[in-house]
């Protein structure tokens, strides 16, 4: 015998495509998975509602919630929304009887969806909140007028009057007679 892990049998349940293996129990899942459906982290959207709601249905149906938990979240994130439901079936068929299968499936699903739902709100609600905050700074922000004494305002006619007499000047030569043109 050849040393190394052991393979586990394929399933071949009709669910799957060829070649699907169950999950392994021995393999660990990484920590941020696990975080993230023990309720840890923000991966599941929720705050760790759901996961920790989904650690104790798998735990009240007698699924190991570390290796489960952690695959089922993995589906529910990456699945599009008509997959979800038969993966989720997938999963679950090992451990569940055929007549109680589908409903708890969608059971998950839909919680999933209430909480994707309420997460969006959320993430909305704080876009308008930092979009209200920026205007009101900005509303803050005054430009103060700019104090012009009497001598630099005398002065600054002057510059516009010089500069005007030159513009019209310049304006009252023909064309072709300035002595520079042939």
């Amino acid at each position: 015998m050849r040393g190394g892990p052991a393979v586990r049998p394929v399933r071949h349940c009709g669910r799957h495509p060829r070649g699907w293996q169950d999950p392994d129990p021995k393999m660990a899942a990484p920590r941020e998975v696990t975080a993230v459906v023990s309720g840890e982290g923000e991966g599941d959207g929720g705050g760790g509602s759901f996961g920790s709601w989904l650690d104790g249905r798998l735990e009240a149906l007698g699924v190991d919630r570390a290796v489960y938990g952690a695959y089922i979240l993995g589906v529910l994130q990456e699945e599009e929304e008509e997959e979800k439901l038969d993966a989720l079936q997938g999963i679950l068929s090992a451990f569940l009887e055929e007549d109680s299968l589908l409903n708890i499936c969608k059971e998950i699903v839909e919680r999933w969806s209430e909480t994707q739902n309420v997460v969006t709100k959320v993430k909305k609600e704080d876009e308008v909140q930092a979009i209200a905050t920026l205007i009101e700074k900005q509303a803050q922000i005054v430009v103060k007028p700019r104090m012009v004494s009497e001598e630099e305002k005398q002065r600054k006619a002057a510059l516009l009057a010089q500069y005007a007499d030159v513009t019209d000047e310049e304006d009252s030569v023909p064309k072709h007679q300035c002595g520079r043109c042939p």
